[in-house]
């Protein structure tokens, strides 16, 4: 059900309006009116009237956005709010100034009211009125419904945006180079791979160093969604991934920057994983 947060609009609109709706045809000055009791009942009448029509108009928009909406059914919803809301308010304005003059203020009105002036007066200004009072409405609805349209939209894109290439976290790997010790940062290693039961790593660069952890120690504590082990031999970050193509076999042939010396692998049973971790993390 649509919320319409207007309240303290009907407080201070709807009197107004059963002022302006008692004076609307009223040849009589204002201070003769003042002067004349019946004039404070008819005013009574006319704001308390307003305000039951407008709530009733309220209530039956609010059970109309419930069955229609004015993007996808304007005409039907138009056909129903013209009659259940604009009609029906007009049968019961003609209903209640004619008993309200013809029966409660009969003796008052005998030598001065006309029901003719129901018709001429009455009726048209509540036409008016609330045509206005359902144009609002609707530009408010068609609003709302524009806006949760929109948030629909965006939650079903939501999915389909991809989640951002990860970043290399910030720390060093301690290799050798000769007799020293040398802090190479995380993000300038490009692969780890394994040389004569030694375990080396290459930067992007294309330097390589000496390092006393295996491939199997940095597969298990490097974050996996940048590290892949592609065999048993390399274990590569994904920015040094530059192609892979099946060689018909089911393998895959990785092709890595900086190049390696021999020809990588991704076996067949690793493949679909291969696959899905770059789908996952890759822009």
């Amino acid at each position: 059900m649509a919320r319409y947060p207007d309240l303290k609009t009907r407080l201070a609109v709807a009197p107004f309006l059963g002022l302006l709706f008692r004076h609307v045809g009223e040849p009589a000055p204002l201070i003769e009116l003042l002067r004349n009791p019946d004039y404070y009942a008819d005013l009574a009448v006319c704001m308390v009237s307003i305000w039951a029509l407008w709530e009733y108009n309220r209530w039956i928009i609010e059970r109309l956005d419930q069955r229609y909406s004015w993007l996808t059914a304007p005409f039907e919803r138009l056909l129903q709010q013209a009659f259940l809301g604009i009609g029906v308010t007009l049968l019961l304005v003609t209903l209640i100034s004619f008993v309200y003059n013809e029966f409660i203020m009969a003796a008052q009105r005998a030598d001065v009211f006309s029901v003719t002036v129901v018709f001429v007066t009455d009726v048209p200004v509540a036409f008016l009125m609330f045509t206005g009072l359902h144009l609002l409405y609707a530009l408010l609805r068609v609003q709302q419904e524009y806006e949760t349209k929109l948030q629909n939209l965006k939650q079903e894109r939501a999915p389909l945006i991809p989640e951002p290439k990860p970043e290399v976290p910030t720390r060093n790997i301690m290799a050798q180079q000769g007799k020293s010790q040398v802090p190479v940062p995380l993000t300038e290693v490009a692969y780890f791979y394994k040389a004569k039961e030694l375990t080396f790593l290459r930067t992007f660069h294309g330097k390589d160093y000496l390092v006393d952890e295996t491939l199997e120690h940095f597969e298990n504590t490097l974050p996996p969604d940048v590290f892949f082990r592609l065999n048993r031999q390399v274990l590569a970050q994904m920015s040094a991934v530059r192609r892979f193509s099946s060689d018909g076999t089911g393998r895959l042939l990785i092709s890595l920057e900086p190049a390696f010396k021999e020809e990588v692998f991704v076996s067949r049973r690793r493949t679909p994983e291969f696959n899905a971790w770059m789908r996952e993390y890759a822009l």
